[in-house]
C-alpha cells in the first residue's frame, strides 16, 4: 500500500510504500496527488520511501508507475528514493540518469537527509549572461528554470554585435544540471531564440555533468551548428579555449 508523507513543502510529494503496492494504490493515492500538485506548480519533487515492510509492486502497479513517469517526464525537478532494498537501489542508480531532473538514492536510516535535500529551495535568480566581445563568445549560466525573459536579455546582449559582425565565434553553456523551463512560454521563447540565432553561431560548448546536457552536442551537430563539444563541469577553461578559437 501507499500512504502520504506529510509535513513537506507544497511542491514536494512524499509517499511511503509498505507491503505490496498495487495499481489501485497509484490510481487512488499517487496519481491524484501528482495531478493536483502539477496544477499549481510547473515542476514538482518526489520523495519515495520503501520501508522494511515493502514487498514489491504488482505488474499493474509497475505499469502505472511507468505511465506517471512518462506522462510528466520533464516536470519532476528532483526525485529522492529512500530504501535499503538492494535491487531497487541498483535499478534507480542504473536508470536514474535518463530523468531530466536530479535523482538520488538514500539508505533507510537517512530519511532526514532525503527530506532535507528534497525540500531545499531551488536555485533562484536570472540566467547569468557573459558576453566576451573581443572573442565574440557568449557564455550562459542558467541559475534556475529558464524563463522567457532570459532569452530576451540574451538577444539584447548579442543582437547589436551580430548586426555588425554577422556571427558569434561561439556559445558556451555552463550548467551543472539541466535546468528545465519555467513554463510553456519559456520553452517557446527558447525555440524562437534557437531558430533565429543558430545559423549565426560557429561553435557550441556544453559544460555540464548532467546526462541530458551531455547529449546536446551530438544533437546540435546534426541540427544546429557544425562544431559542438561537451566538457565536464570542472573543465570550463578548456571549453572556453576551444569555443573561442577562430
Amino acid at each position: 500500500m501507499l500512504e502520504r508523507i506529510v509535513d513537506l513543502p507544497d511542491h514536494v510529494l512524499g509517499f511511503k510504500a509498505t507491503g505490496r503496492v498495487t495499481a489501485d494504490d497509484y490510481e487512488s493515492i499517487l496519481v491524484p496527488a501528482v495531478e493536483k500538485a502539477l496544477s499549481h506548480h510547473q515542476r514538482v519533487r518526489l520523495l519515495y520511501l520503501l520501508g522494511d515492510g515493502f514487498e514489491g509492486f504488482t505488474g499493474a502497479a509497475a505499469w502505472e508507475d511507468a505511465k506517471v513517469g512518462l506522462r510528466h517526464f520533464t516536470r519532476f525537478d528532483r526525485v529522492a528514493v529512500v530504501t535499503s532494498v538492494d535491487w531497487i537501489r541498483h535499478s534507480v542508480k542504473a536508470f536514474g540518469f535518463i530523468m531530466p531532473g536530479e535523482v538520488r538514492v538514500f539508505e533507510s536510516n537517512d530519511l532526514s537527509k532525503a527530506r532535507e535535500w528534497i525540500s531545499e529551495p531551488a536555485p533562484t535568480g536570472d540566467m547569468i549572461v557573459e558576453f566576451l566581445v573581443e572573442q565574440g563568445v557568449l557564455i550562459l549560466h542558467p541559475a534556475g528554470e529558464l524563463a522567457a525573459a532570459d532569452f530576451e536579455r540574451v538577444s539584447r546582449a548579442v543582437d547589436p554585435y551580430l548586426e555588425k559582425k554577422g556571427a558569434l565565434t561561439g556559445v558556451m553553456i555552463v550548467a551543472e544540471h539541466f535546468p528545465g523551463w519555467d513554463d510553456l512560454g519559456a520553452l517557446a521563447a527558447h525555440v524562437r531564440f534557437v531558430r533565429d540565432h543558430h545559423e549565426k553561431v560557429k561553435r557550441l560548448a556544453i559544460v555540464s555533468n548532467d546526462p541530458v546536457m551531455s547529449a546536446m552536442p551530438y544533437l546540435a551537430r546534426h541540427f544546429l551548428v557544425k562544431e559542438s563539444r561537451h566538457y565536464p563541469f570542472d573543465e570550463r577553461d578548456q571549453a572556453l579555449a576551444w569555443v573561442s578559437h577562430e
